[in-house]
């Protein structure tokens, strides 16, 4: 497996377990909006009554097949 290149420094990143979920759109649970949110990723849209959470663009993903991880990346 190749390394991954360093963060930039003002990029934040937050890894969600899938669970199986698909990794093009997954959907994030409360949980994960949540800890995202603290993390510094931003949302356009985040409605904790709904259930509706939207990234902000742009942001990036990196998929870790083997490990059933996703994280999203957002400058």
């Amino acid at each position: 497996m190749a390394a991954l290149p360093a963060a930039e420094s003002d990029q934040v990143r937050y890894t969600i377990h899938l669970n199986g979920r698909d990794a093009a759109w997954p959907q994030l649970t409360l949980e994960e909006a949540r800890g995202a949110l603290a993390a510094g990723i931003r949302f356009s849209i985040f409605n904790e009554h709904t259930g509706e959470f939207n990234i902000s663009i742009p942001y990036a993903t990196l998929r870790y097949i083997d490990r059933d991880m996703l994280t999203i990346i957002q400058d």
